[in-house]
């Protein structure tokens, strides 16, 4: 009778010790799901917030550049009107017959004139401003960046230059612990003839500015 009840008192302790064992492993599944959770969470959010930072910088970049593009235009311009008087000067001084001619050639001279104008002024090397920084000086530069803090973004440009256009490409780096964002926009600056803004009045800066590729690597 009594061995029965010893066994009883043992079997109740085993189920009990079974029972408690199963309550602690739910018990720590759940607890490391949560964290799991909330580490995942945790990983979205800064996933998502260097993904915005990272873009931020691409988007101010851009501005910049359009501003810059802008200057450049308005510098490009000035130095063809400068030509233009000078040789109306001159032209005053050639008879009609060779007038025709003399104005042929002076267009595609004015056109020579923006298109070195414009690109002096992208490259930073205009001889008659001071200070004259390049284009990608400034896309380097951290305060030229609102959004700039603490070492991010970090934006690292580089420029192509061919006969009539400028390629840039501007890549906007995020780090927040080991999670990192990199954006990349690729856009050409064209440049255009000074006789077609001269026929096109409507012709601005951010019309030459044509975006080739925007994408965020892995």
């Amino acid at each position: 009778m009594n061995k029965l009840k010893y066994d009883s008192k043992g079997s109740t302790l085993i189920v009990l010790l079974l029972i408690i064992s199963v309550i602690v492993l739910i018990g720590t599944m759940v607890m490391s799901l949560a964290v799991f959770n909330f580490k995942m969470k945790k990983t979205n959010s800064l996933v998502k917030q260097n993904f915005y930072l990272a873009e931020a910088g691409i988007e101010e970049s851009l501005v910049i550049a359009k501003e810059f593009v802008a200057k450049a235009f308005d510098y490009a311009v000035s130095k063809a009107e400068e030509f233009n008087e000078i040789d109306n000067q001159i032209n005053n001084k050639i008879n009609n017959r060779l007038f025709a001619i003399a104005d042929e050639i002076t267009e595609d001279r004015r056109n020579i004139v923006f298109s070195k104008a414009f690109k002096n002024f992208i490259k930073g090397n205009c001889t008659d401003i001071y200070p004259n920084h390049s284009l990608i000086s400034v896309l380097k530069n951290s305060e030229s960046y609102v959004v700039y803090n603490n070492g991010y973004p970090k934006i690292s440009p580089k420029i192509i230059e061919g006969t009539n256009f400028f390629q840039i490409e501007v890549k906007s780096t995020y780090m927040n612990g080991y999670i990192r964002s990199d954006i990349t926009l690729k856009y050409e600056i064209n440049i255009p003839n000074y006789s077609d803004i001269i026929l096109n009045n409507e012709l601005k800066s951010e019309d030459i500015i044509r975006i080739i590729e925007w994408k965020k690597e892995r």
